[in-house]
């Protein structure tokens, strides 16, 4: 038998989860997602065997490993693993001494174990949550070289495979060459070659035969191996040839002694690592079983809920598998948080508003977040690790029991009891139906209050008027409805929480042609109390509706004004920006004039700056006021900031060269800054920089 992979996404027993749970809850939808996003066929057997995982690190480490690999799918990169096939048919008896081993097989293996090695180090490549996956399985990167060795994909053996094998198959090539040479000396005689219906040779039964007009059988000597289906050609041996095909023949028989041979020793090599090669093969079921989940991510939009050890079971945004591949329909996604202080909730309405809806996708998506598989919901959404899932829905009858609708119901209503935990996920369909209302009824209630001491989470659904007010008398239960157009009667399969829902079971039965007579009988009988139930849960639910449509009327408004403060800001922002960039401008057109003038002021008082005095002192004193001038201004003290501030690396702006240069390095005690003036370093005073860009920048 093959060892199946300790890894993080090894499934546990079937037994894990009562397969009839399973079955009402309908995994098999899961189990078909996966199915049609596998990549090799050996990944079936993993999704068969899918079941809830039990253990919450082992849960957490396989859908970090799915996460993952989405993450890899989206970004174009996926498993090493196509072009495999399943070899455990002839594998497990192998392995059991059962089967002998053919080349045919041992390509197909070689091609599962190269995937399997691939696989593998793609695996520990990659990110640390990747690495679980490829967990305990073993190097055999020197089995798969060997087998490359010894046979092709196609599955004949190399011969490379024995040095015996090579030199028989170099002897076969010898004799090969020897019967072509007997046959064209044969073919040599032109009186021969008239008798022939072809003059090409060809085979029968791996010996060289010429093709012989029947009439003339004697005129060439050799053994008959076969005739046509008309009798009218004959395929002889010439006798001139039989020794060297003899010799060919011979040759033949050796290789496939010797591939017996290699096959045989191949075979006990194989055995002593059957344990590594049955855990590669299992370990590409499962490593093709996470690829497919990771697509449902990748592709279909799903998500990794968070799983927990304790803490609410949140979906959000939920929908069914199945619903969601029927196109045609608009599916409503559904909002639910079991979880304290209210841990049951209970479900009431119409027929046809989605009860059972709910209900599935609630355990469905449960049960697939604890096989670590993605759920279509949307990011929030939260599984805690249950031990059990338990469920009663539909109206399967215990025949085999001898069991009516309602005896079946009850016994299995027993069971999700005995199994009720803080652990346990309860699901209930139509709870006390089948029977009298009035007992029905106050055995739902008694089964909501133990559900309740049990501290279960549990969804309920029922249409018993006794039970819709069990969540007002009740802490630790909450009231659902499925939302129900009372002015249409038509249901919206939405699931509205804090209410209980009303049946509108007289309303539907007037639209559908139940005589009105008849009708308003009925709401005589169904008495004042009742009545006033109903009366009731439809005001609540009309102001639930309306209080609805001011929230979201609220809403938009709230975000029209977000968009208004949000559009108000930009605004501002960029008035500020103007302002800034208009500031910059003009600072930089009187640098530019307060440049000009000085440069024409001190060209005009050069000449007087070597003048006899009095005329040179009145210069020079001149020069000094007008540098004095420009040093107590606004813009040079900003300048004088500026370049205090500069560090290697910073480019800068020089008017006087109308450049921009990287600055090299600073000194602030001489107030320079040496730049990169193309390959020449050259020192500049902090007067010739300027903070500005120029504006063609």
């Amino acid at each position: 038998m093959l060892r199946p992979p300790m890894s993080a996404t090894s499934p546990p027993p079937a037994a894990a989860v009562r397969a009839f749970d399973l079955e009402a809850l309908e995994f098999g939808a899961a189990r078909a997602l996966l199915t049609e996003r596998l990549t090799t066929p050996l990944g079936k057997s993993a999704v068969e065997a899918l079941a809830p995982l039990t253990d919450l690190a082992v849960a957490q480490r396989a859908l970090a490993v799915v996460v993952a690999l989405a993450a890899r799918l989206q970004g174009g990169s996926s498993l090493p693993i196509s072009g495999v096939v399943d070899v455990r048919s002839w594998l497990v008896p192998f392995f059991a001494g059962e089967h002998a081993l053919q080349s045919k097989e041992l390509a197909d293996l070689k091609r599962v174990l190269r995937a399997a090695e691939r696989c593998r180090r793609w695996l520990l490549a990659g990110e640390a949550a990747l690495t679980p996956l490829a967990h305990g399985v073993a190097d055999l990167q020197d089995l798969v070289d060997e087998l490359e060795q010894t046979i092709d994909d196609r599955g004949e053996v190399l011969s490379t495979a024995s040095q015996k094998l090579a030199r028989l198959r170099s002897e076969i090539e010898t004799a090969r060459g020897a019967v072509e040479a007997a046959v064209a000396h044969v073919l040599a005689d032109a009186e021969l070659r008239k008798v022939l219906q072809s003059p090409e040779p060809t085979w029968r039964h791996g010996r060289p035969v010429l093709q012989v007009k029947a009439d003339f059988r004697n005129r060439v000597p050799g053994v008959l191996h076969d005739r046509s289906a008309s009798g009218a050609t004959l395929f002889i041996e010439p006798d001139r040839v039989v020794e060297a095909a003899n010799r060919l023949s011979d040759a033949q028989a050796a290789e496939q002694r010797e591939i017996a041979v290699v096959l045989a020793t191949v075979a006990r090599g194989l055995q002593r690592l059957r344990g590594e090669i049955g855990f590669a093969v299992e370990f590409l079921a499962n490593a093709d079983l996470a690829q497919a989940k990771a697509r449902l991510i990748a592709e279909d939009g799903f998500t990794a809920p968070a799983l927990v050890a304790d803490g609410d079971l949140r979906l959000i945004q939920a929908r069914h598998p199945i619903l969601l591949r029927q196109r045609q329909l608009t599916i409503v996604p559904l909002d639910v948080r079991l979880g304290e202080p209210n841990r049951v909730l209970v479900v009431t309405g119409p027929n046809t508003g989605g009860k059972t809806v709910v209900l599935k996708t609630i355990g469905l998506l449960a049960l697939m977040a604890l096989a670590a598989v993605p759920i279509p919901s949307a990011a929030g959404s939260q599984v805690p690790m249950l031990a059990s899932v338990q469920a009663d829905i539909g109206d399967e009858q215990g025949i085999s029991q001898n069991l009516s609708t309602f005896s079946s119901h009850v016994q299995r209503i027993a069971r999700c009891l005995q199994q009720g935990s803080p652990r346990t996920l309860v699901l209930l369909d139509e709870l006390g139906a089948g029977t009298d209302p009035e007992e029905g009824g106050v055995l739902g209630y008694a089964v909501l209050e133990a559900l309740v001491a049990a501290r279960a989470f549990a969804v309920v659904t029922t249409h018993l008027g006794r039970l819709k007010d069990f969540a007002y008398q009740h802490q630790g239960a909450e009231n659902g409805s499925m939302a129900f157009d009372g002015r249409t009667l038509a249901p919206l399969y939405r699931l509205d929480v804090g209410i209980p829902g009303s049946s509108h079971a007289l309303d539907i039965a007037v639209r559908v042609g139940m005589p009105p007579a008849v009708v308003e009988r009925a709401r005589g009988l169904l008495g004042k109390r009742d009545l006033s139930l109903e009366q009731v849960i439809e005001r609540v639910q009309v102001a639930r509706r309306d209080a609805e449509a001011d929230r979201k009327k609220t809403q938009e408004t709230t975000q029209q004004v977000q968009r208004q403060a949000e559009e108000l800001q930009t605004k501002l922002t960029e008035a500020a920006r103007t302002k800034t960039w208009l500031q910059e401008e003009a600072d930089g057109v009187v640098e530019s004039e307060l440049r000009a003038a000085q440069a024409a002021l001190l060209e005009a008082l050069q000449p007087l700056l070597s003048a006899p005095a009095p005329h040179g002192e009145r210069a020079r004193g001149l020069k000094g006021v007008i540098e004095a001038l420009q040093k107590r201004a606004a813009l040079h003290r900003r300048r004088m900031r500026f370049c205090h501030d500069l560090k290697k690396g910073d480019r800068v702006f020089l008017p006087r060269w109308h450049r921009v240069c990287l600055v090299h390095k600073v000194d602030k005690i001489k107030e320079t800054i040496s730049v990169d003036y193309g390959n020449v370093k050259v020192d500049v005073p902090f007067e010739d920089v300027s903070w500005l860009q120029p504006l063609a920048d």
